[in-house]
């Protein structure tokens, strides 16, 4: 049997493994006329925490794996020991076709509001935590083992007993590549065009479209930039 049989053998198991958790999932969480669609496919390796949140699907174009949850992967990830976690609490908005790596993480809590946009993509072991408001516009891919917080996780106070690191939205815009192990912490807004380079920490907004960003704390490195996509 040559490689590529091989590959097709795989993902056909795969699936198969998937069908069960998903045919649950579609109408445990979403309407009958789009649960019906089986929009929704789960691989057999996703952890769920919790469900007592809500995912509303915009699409006219439902079909069966719409969203594939728990599937993608790379030569970095080992998928038979990946464990891809959904703990859904708030709300999620699903703007059409997207992508959950195998072994990434997505965490609404009660407060949350997560938005992914048309072709959004998360690479595998990435982390999504959203307490507040997360949002991704079209065609938003991350590499590998990328976090994405809107909040700190913890509270923070000053002499006077307030509040001084509340949580803070995250904007990402359409047509964003952020590359691997990106941080981007609460606060930040990317712009359309926007390639972000490995190992960078984002903060604050940023303005200039079609740039690449680079560091620790992330800066314009060069202007002029459309990545192929």
């Amino acid at each position: 049997m040559n490689e590529r049989h091989r590959i097709k053998r795989l993902n056909f198991l795969r699936f198969a493994l998937a069908f069960p958790r998903s045919v649950w999932l579609n109408f445990r969480l979403l309407p009958f006329r789009q649960a019906r669609r089986l929009p929704l496919l789960v691989s057999h390796r996703t952890k769920i925490h919790n469900l007592s949140g809500h995912i509303l699907l915009h699409s006219d174009r439902l079909r069966v794996g719409l969203v594939k949850i728990g599937f993608n992967t790379c030569q970095q990830t080992d998928f038979p020991r990946q464990r891809t976690l959904l703990n859904l609490r708030g709300t999620l908005h699903i703007m059409g076709e997207c992508a959950i790596g195998a072994g990434a993480s997505i965490e609404v809590s009660e407060t949350g509001t997560l938005t992914l946009g048309d072709r959004f993509n998360l690479g595998p072991s990435s982390l999504i935590v959203c307490n507040h408001q997360i949002s991704f516009g079209d065609h938003v891919q991350t590499s590998w083992c990328c976090t994405l917080m809107d909040t700190d996780q913890h509270r923070l106070f000053d002499s006077s007993g307030q509040w001084c690191n509340p949580d803070r939205p995250v904007c990402i815009a359409h047509h964003v590549w952020l590359g691997c192990h990106v941080v981007v912490t609460k606060g930040t807004s990317l712009p359309p065009h926007t390639t972000v380079g490995a190992m960078s920490c984002l903060h604050g907004s940023f303005n200039e479209e079609h740039t690449i960003l680079a560091g620790n704390p992330a800066t314009v490195i060069r202007c002029g930039v459309t990545r192929e996509w």
